[in-house]
Parts: structure tokens; C-alpha cells; sequence
């Protein structure tokens, strides 16, 4: 905290001010009736290291003006918009008196995830990470570099993961070191030996998913396999919900969409000499690190993939190669499911299998035009997900066709 009868000392530098441990400051004279820049900058600082909004302090003078009205309506106020437009921001509202004039001290904690500006009961889904921007020496500006605008995504997996997930109740993620792309591996395998790098190049797990409907590369991909392996279901979940439940998890969650690079640019980017580098490299933190290994070849631009990083909170040691670890998330996929495509070649005892994984978890799958063998009445209280036979490869209208 700062002494308020003291605020002209604070060093002038990014916003109002800055304390010794990298806090930002910044100074209002009043509470603004629109609080959505409030919150803005809110978010911020809590991408930052965190920070203090002192209402009732002349920024210009630095003296305590104090506010006018009611400060515990202004409290009031302040705290709602918070709740309202915010996700993953701690923070403190506290009331002091100085020279007999009231002020009002915010107090924002530096998020262990990343922190965003969202409005809750109009477009959950859609979140913006504001973040402070290096402009030149000692001068930043607001920049709103994340922003996650889709509602709709998709979890491609085999059968067989799918009724392994129901049934563990879990949702399996791969250290990157596991993924079959060597260009996307690279960056998760690499030596950092610089300074920065230190604390910010941990152990993590990853789990891809896409806000592409209709992918035949992911259905060829996922119906590749053996057994209940060689069939394909899709997944469209409740994005607002699951971030949820991961942020809940007690591991530090972090949401990217991919960036698709040129392949030589992947390759390259590690290089001092070569334009990319400070992008990446320069000013290094976690951030940097989740992206690089939110990297990938542009010809894959057709995925439309986003990753989702879980990373322990103890920190852990990068492992490589065939020591690659998985990690299984608790997951209510009851709450997360939103509906489901499964592949149409799956036989009836497979259907069976998927029904009985889904009932497991509270869920009834309604399958239109197509009873389940057994006719096995669903336990009470389910909840109906509708479940399509699909096909890909499907083409409407007659198979022969006649050509004159």
C-alpha cells in the first residue's frame, strides 16, 4: 500500500504512477458515471503486476480533492462492473479519510491467469485480454491484443477417447512434446539459456480444439485409428462453461488462438539476425512462451484451431520425447456439452457404448429417428443432448446421376 498523504512522491511513469514493486497507479478525481474504461484498465493491471486506482486525488496537482457524493454508492458501483464485466480479476474496495475528504482505494491483485474484459450477460463468450504496451522509455498505452470473439467450438476425438473421458470423468492433455508436428514441438523442446527465460519456459499441458463446424481433415484424422479408435466424434461445447470449469481447475489456465506462420519463419524466428526475433524473444515472459507454442504452419490455416494451456502452479521440468506426461483435468462434461456428432458407421453396440458413457455423466442422448437397441429406459433427471449420425463424405441426392 501507499501513504496517501505522500502521493506526489510516486514516480511518474506508465499511467499516473508506480510503486517499487512494478504496481501501477493511477489517479481519478471522482468516479466516472461509464466505468467500462475503469474496468479496461482494471484488467490491465492485472495483466501486468497489478495496481491501485485511487479515486479522490487530483492527478494533475496530486492532492487529495476527495469525491463528491456518496461513497458507499460508489463502492457499490465500482465492485458490480467488476463482477459484471470482468473474468479472473481479485481485487479490494476499501474507504479512507484523508484531510477529513473521502477517497476510495481499488486494489487489483496480478492475475495468476490471464484476466479479461467480458460482458457477462450479453456475449459471455466474447473476452478481450487488455494488456499495457511498451510505447517508448517510461510511456505505455492500453492495447487489447487477445480477443477471443468466437462462441462456437469444436473437440474432435476417437470413441474410444470419448467414452474414456465420460467415464474417467476427465479430459486428457499432452505436454507439447507429445504432439506429432515437429515444428510445433520445437519451441516446447528448445534450450532457453537466457536470463529471462528463467521461470517462464515451465512444464504445461495442451489440448487443441477449432471453430471450424465442418473439418474433413479432423474427421479423416480421427477415424484413422483401430477398433473404437477407427470412428470420429465431434463435440460442440459450451466455451463460457468450460473456461470456467478449467480457470476452477488449480492449475493456472491460458486460452490462445493459433497464429499461422510461413514454415521458414518457424524456423527462423530464434535467429538475433532475423526480424521475428524481438517479437518473440524480447521482453520475455510466460506470455512469450505460450506464443511460440501457439505456432503453426501455415498450411494448416484451414484448422481455424485455438489451444488451451494448463500449467501447475509448483512449476515442473519440461520433459522431452518419450517421457512426454499426460495430464487428466476433472471436467462436468454434463455442463459443457452442448450437442454431438458422432460417425454414422458406428455399428448399434457402439451406439450402446456411447449411450452408456453419456448416462454415466448425466447425460441422454437423443438420436432422431433411431432407437437404441436394448430400448433401455434413461435413468430420471438426465439431460437431452442431441446426438447426429454423421458423415462427412455424405452427398445429397441420388448416388447415379445422368449426364446428356
Amino acid at each position: 500500500m501507499i501513504d496517501l498523504k505522500q502521493v506526489h512522491l510516486i514516480t511518474n511513469k506508465p499511467v499516473d504512477g508506480q510503486l517499487d514493486d512494478g504496481r501501477l497507479v493511477e489517479f481519478k478525481v471522482n468516479v466516472p458515471r461509464n466505468l467500462d474504461i475503469i474496468v479496461r484498465l482494471i484488467v490491465a493491471m492485472a495483466n501486468n503486476e497489478g495496481g491501485l486506482i485511487i479515486f479522490g486525488v487530483d492527478e494533475r496537482t496530486m492532492s487529495v480533492v476527495g469525491i463528491s457524493g456518496n461513497y458507499q454508492q460508489y463502492i457499490n458501483n465500482i465492485d458490480l462492473a467488476i463482477k459484471k464485466l470482468t473474468i479472473g480479476i481479485t481485487y479490494s474496495i476499501t474507504h479512507e479519510v484523508v484531510n477529513e475528504k473521502d477517497v476510495i482505494i481499488l486494489v487489483i491483485e496480478k492475475a495468476e491467469s490471464t484476466s479479461f474484459f467480458s460482458r457477462s450477460e450479453t456475449t459471455p463468450a466474447r473476452q478481450i485480454a487488455y494488456k499495457f504496451k511498451k510505447e517508448t522509455e517510461g510511456s505505455f498505452s492500453i492495447s487489447n491484443e487477445d480477443k477471443m470473439y468466437y462462441s462456437k467450438v469444436y473437440k474432435y476425438m476417437t470413441l474410444d477417447a470419448f467414452l474414456t473421458s465420460l467415464y474417467c470423468k476427465t479430459w486428457r492433455f499432452f505436454e507439447p512434446s507429445k504432439w506429432n508436428d515437429k515444428f510445433e514441438q520445437r519451441f516446447y523442446c528448445a534450450n532457453y539459456n537466457f536470463p529471462e527465460a528463467v521461470g517462464n519456459t515451465p512444464q504445461l499441458f495442451a489440448t487443441c480444439l477449432t471453430r471450424e463446424r465442418n473439418s474433413e481433415a479432423a474427421w479423416k484424422v480421427y477415424s484413422n485409428g483401430q477398433g473404437l479408435g477407427a470412428h470420429c466424434l465431434q463435440l460442440e461445447l459450451d466455451i463460457v462453461e468450460l473456461r470456467k470449469q478449467l480457470r476452477n481447475s488449480g492449475y493456472r489456465f491460458e486460452e490462445k488462438i493459433i497464429k499461422y506462420e510461413h514454415e521458414n519463419i518457424i524456423l527462423d524466428l530464434h535467429k538475433k539476425d532475423k526480424p521475428y526475433y524481438k517479437e518473440y524473444f524480447g521482453s520475455f515472459t510466460i506470455d512469450s512462451f505460450l506464443n511460440l507454442l501457439s505456432l503453426k504452419r501455415d498450411a494448416y490455416t484451414y484448422e481455424k484451431e485455438l489451444r488451451l494451456f494448463i500449467i501447475p502452479k509448483d512449476g515442473g521440468r519440461r520433459n522431452k520425447g518419450k517421457k512426454a506426461q499426460p495430464k487428466d483435468i476433472i471436467i462436468d462434461w454434463n455442463k459443457v456439452i452442448i450437442r454431438a456428432r458422432v460417425d454414422k458407421k458406428c455399428t448399434d453396440a457402439e451406439l450402446v457404448s456411447i449411450q452408456r458413457a453419456c448416462f454415466s455423466v448425466g447425460i441422454n442422448p437423443v438420436i432422431n429417428n433411431y432407437t437404441f437397441i436394448g430400448r433401455i429406459e434413461p435413468p430420471v433427471d438426465l439431460k437431452d443432448i442431441e446426438f447426429e449420425r454423421f458423415d462427412i463424405d455424405d452427398m445429397p441426392g441420388a448416388s447415379s446421376i445422368t449426364i446428356n
